[in-house]
């Protein structure tokens, strides 16, 4: 039988494409081969009920994931605003840091319901993608061949920074463009082109700036560490010599500018993004301790070094395995290179030790900040200088010498013993025996490497595939992993009650509920909310809702501590609570108090997991005062009559308001009466006193400031219980002194555990009751130390009348939307005689543009902010148009470097093929 020559050529190639390529396919296949085997025994999704959704994966990442889909499949303005993020917020920044990684287009091939799925394939292909990147460099810069090549490029996949940090997936980029990026610097010092260096840079900019500036950092010792190596023609002078070594460190600067330069269009918005954001929380102050003794790193170059309590705070990851690290030793002894090299290595690696330990280095390597949890993000270049160096020394090297095993046998020896000592509770006895067996393998096998025995280089491949893998297990196996049936099913439920929430309703709302799964369940099932976390969040927000009462923290605003008026103010129009007997009543259209009725029949979903159950944020008895209008077996939605919209006209004294420290009470009450243009002696929130208090088991002593209560019998219970009798249905609130926190004590509410979310830094707002007119409250504080002291514990109620009054006025001056997107809203207004202010629920930011009536009106910034519009009485058309700050001129910077940087290769491109004074490494 005969083939067409076409097919002949096919079949040609492909046999010759994996003759020449294996190696690299083995580099890719491997580490996706051992992930794959652990997470089948492991159990992760698909191969089981466990998920690799846990810590920030879980509370943010997959989140940001699902709205990566909806911006392509959706709405596509979202991707530069999002009502998503907490109650408006820029998504350029978000977009930077977390999703602009080309490989996370895997997400838009999977359906939503299996984002679980396309977490865990892409966390493969990315590990995978580590190691292909790596043999890339090892085969097209370093004579990199065989199965070597495959067992070096698995030692930087699956090395211990990898394992351990592939819960942030978007670091995962840096890993894989970082041996690219040092591919380009190796062409531009052999061959003075700088195209490839200028395109990887900027792909590693464009895919996380954040770890790109890590590599940033390194590239500038790694430049010049290479450079020491290059040998030139001995017949060159050496003037010549100094020219062409000062003409490689310019081209090294000028690429890298170039790099910068075509991610622009994301960086320059981003950098205006971080200064609202996570720069603004910049200090610039340098601690000159280290964080721990030098010789407690050694720790992690066991086998398995890592357990949960490593993630918040622990020791740089830098294991990379036996073979790896025993030939990055022995590269400072190979006389094969230059001793300039060696040395200015060994001033590297004693530099980066010095890195991963002194906190003055280590917060200019995380961007000037400290991290929190995660410690040592960098580690990943020093780990990358220790294996690529390490096979550049076992191509090099002819065996050991007897004097190099004796020392290497003593100090493999103190260091177990040390790392014995020391007693780690992530390391047991078991760890540091099967570290020094594969140490001593490898260091005969090294003995014995001049041999050149077939079968050596294979040995050497099987036993760091055996013991990269090993790690890999012991590792994985010490997270605590989300079940995915629970994840699916908290999905499941809130998409439905959302989709019912906007079948019911189309206009512009915002939700929230009394549980979450994570603070951005918004981006999840897409929907304005309050709630959210991400190193992104501008400074200014969880500022301002702190002080009206709510949890806060750098990067996170969780509304668990809302009243009857933040809800309003915000816009709150929906509220999703767990089935909860304490908030079924409400009063009926005889103004008694009734117990309404299922709305309809409960019907278990036969996806729900019948063990599933809501993680509660807070106990909020003032729903109550909404409409119950759907309910599940899980659920209940109610709607919110007094909800603001998100445009309305008010006062303009809203201007003059200022926020009193730590008073959230009368900060509430002041926005609401100066939107309103009230007198200042009227009271929304009335002071209330308990009417008992009942000790057991405590001493009270006064003070100016507070009261503390200290156990008198320390091992017995202890507690003080507040009283008080509402003489109206009235909602009544208290407040709460942040130093009081969840290890300090356990409230109840009428007996039952009271809900707060635990992580605060403000006075907070709890809600203890509604509808409650003549009945008995009880506010039990159970002591869990011996000493409590309360500051700010104040009980206030809302009267109800002055507030319903005060919202139904600020509703009749609302917005008529017309059309509303992310980045647009165009509406009409009719503001009254006494308003001269359009306010919004909207974060002030100069990227908003306002036109009253199609012309241009300068926006304003109410209470630190929010945006406001001046406006006169009468009917108007309003216009809000949201443009990324810095946008454009970035995309004219991207377009000037990609112009200058395709002269600039064309320029190299004709001098390079004619200079024949090139330097050449002895790889």
């Amino acid at each position: 039988m005969t083939y067409p020559n076409g097919v002949i050529i096919l079949q040609f190639s492909i046999k010759n494409f994996f003759k020449n390529q294996w190696p690299l396919l083995l580099a890719f296949f491997i580490p996706c081969t051992i992930l794959s085997i652990i997470y089948i025994v492991q159990g992760v999704y698909p191969f089981g009920n466990s998920s690799l959704m846990t810590v920030d994966l879980g509370q943010q990442y997959v989140d940001f994931f699902s709205y990566y889909r909806q911006t392509f499949y959706e709405d596509p303005s979202s991707f530069f605003y999002s009502f998503s993020k907490s109650i408006g917020g820029d998504m350029v920044g978000l977009w930077a840091y977390y999703l602009t990684s080309p490989f996370n287009f895997i997400f838009l091939i999977f359906p939503k319901n299996q984002i679980s799925l396309a977490i865990t394939c892409l966390t493969i292909l990315k590990i995978s993608l580590t190691g292909l990147s790596f043999g890339w460099l090892l085969k097209k810069s370093f004579n990199g061949r065989g199965l070597i090549l495959v067992a070096f490029s698995i030692s930087y996949a699956l090395m211990g920074y990898t394992i351990v940090n592939q819960l942030n997936i978007m670091w995962l980029d840096g890993l894989i463009f970082l041996p690219l990026i040092a591919y380009g610097i190796e062409v531009l010092l052999s061959e003075k082109k700088g195209l490839l260096y200028s395109l990887f840079l900027a792909l590693a900019l464009f895919s996380n700036y954040y770890i790109a500036y890590m590599i940033c950092l390194f590239l500038i010792s790694y430049f010049f560490f290479r450079l020491l190596g290059m040998t030139y023609d001995s017949n060159l002078s050496f003037i010549k010599k100094i020219k062409l070594n000062l003409s490689s460190i310019l081209l090294f600067f000028w690429h890298s500018l170039l790099g910068a330069g075509l991610s622009a269009f994301l960086l320059l918005p981003t950098f205006f993004s971080l200064l609202e954001s996570k720069a603004s929380y910049t200090k610039l102050t340098f601690d000159w301790e280290t964080s721990f003794p030098f010789h407690e790193m050694l720790s992690k170059l066991m086998i398995g070094a890592f357990n949960f309590e490593q993630m918040p705070s622990g020791y740089p990851n830098i294991f990379i395995g036996s073979l790896a690290l025993l030939s990055f030793c022995f590269y400072f002894f190979n006389r094969s290179f230059p001793l300039r090299e060696r040395l200015f290595g060994l001033v590297l690696t004693l530099f980066f030790i010095v890195s991963m330990n002194l906190k003055a280095f280590n917060i200019v390597w995380h961007a000037l900040q400290y991290p929190i949890w995660y410690p040592y993000r960098f580690s990943f270049v020093v780990c990358f200088f220790m294996i690529l160096n390490g096979f550049r020394s076992f191509m090099k090297m002819d065996g050991l010498r007897p004097l190099e095993t004796f020392f290497s046998l003593i100090l493999l020896a103190l260091v177990g013993i040390n790392v014995y000592q020391n007693e780690y509770d992530f390391i047991e006895p078991i760890q540091i025996i099967v570290t020094i067996v594969f140490s001593l393998l490898i260091i005969f096998m090294l003995i014995i490497k001049p041999k050149n025995y077939k079968w050596l280089p294979f040995l050497f491949f099987l036993i760091t595939i055996i013991e990269m893998g090993t790690n890999t297990q012991i590792d994985l196996s010490r997270l605590s992993y989300v079940k995915q049936n629970s994840f699916s099913t908290y999905q499941h439920l809130l998409n439905a009650d959302i989709e019912t929430i906007k079948d019911k309703d189309t206009g512009f709302y915002r939700i929230e509920k009394t549980f979450s799964r994570s603070k951005n369940d918004s981006f999840q099932a897409n929907y304005p909310s309050v709630s959210h976390f991400s190193s992104t969040f501008e400074k200014e927000l969880p500022t301002f809702f702190g002080q009206l009462g709510l949890p806060v923290g750098d990067g996170f605003v969780s509304y668990s501590n809302g009243t009857l008026i933040t809800d309003s103010l915000l816009g709150i129009k929906y509220y999703i609570s767990e089935q909860n007997e304490l908030y079924r009543y409400s009063l009926n259209e005889n103004n008694v108090l009734d117990k309404p009725p299922f709305l309809e029949e409960k019907k278990q979903n036969k996806l729900f997991n019948p063990d599933f159950q809501l993680s509660l944020i807070q106990t909020k008895p003032d729903l109550r005062s909404y409409l119950p209008f759907k309910e599940s077996s899980k659920t209940v939605i109610y709607e919110n009559p007094y909800a603001l919209p998100l445009l309305f006209g008010s006062d303009r004294s809203i201007l003059t308001v200022e926020s009193p420290n730590d008073r959230p009470i009368r900060f509430q009450e002041t926005i609401i009466r100066s939107l309103a243009g009230l007198p200042n002696k009227t009271g929304l929130f009335i002071p209330t006193d308990f009417d008992t208090t009942v000790y057991q088991n405590v001493s009270v002593t006064h003070s100016f400031k507070n009261q503390s209560y200290v156990k008198q019998i320390f091992n017995k219970e202890a507690s003080v219980t507040f009283q008080f009798k509402p003489k109206t249905n009235d909602s009544y609130y208290l407040t709460l002194d942040p130093d009081i926190k969840e290890e300090d004590v356990t409230f109840y509410l009428n007996g039952i555990p009271f809900t707060q979310y635990p992580t605060y830094r403000n006075v907070l707002v709890l809600n203890l009751a509604h509808l409650n007119k003549e009945d008995t409250i009880t506010f039990k504080i159970a002591l869990k130390k011996s000493r409590l002291s309360l500051d700010s514990f104040d009980l206030y109620r809302l009267d109800q009348d002055v507030f319903s009054s005060t919202i139904k006025k600020l509703q009749k001056n609302s917005l008529t939307i017309k059309n509303q997107s992310n980045t647009l809203i165009e509406g009409a207004i009719e503001i009254q005689s006494d308003q001269e202010l359009l306010f919004t629920s909207i974060p002030y930011s100069k990227g908003w543009s306002a036109f009253i009536d199609g012309v241009p009106v300068e926006t304003k910034k109410a209470l630190n902010s929010l945006l406001v519009v001046p406006i006169k009485p009468g009917v108007h058309s309003v216009s809000l148009k949201y443009r990324t700050p810095w946008l454009k001129e970035g995309i004219i910077l991207t377009s000037i470097a990609a112009g200058i940087l395709t002269i600039s290769y064309l320029i190299e491109m004709k001098f390079s093929n004619k200079s024949k004074d090139k330097g050449s490494y002895n790889d």
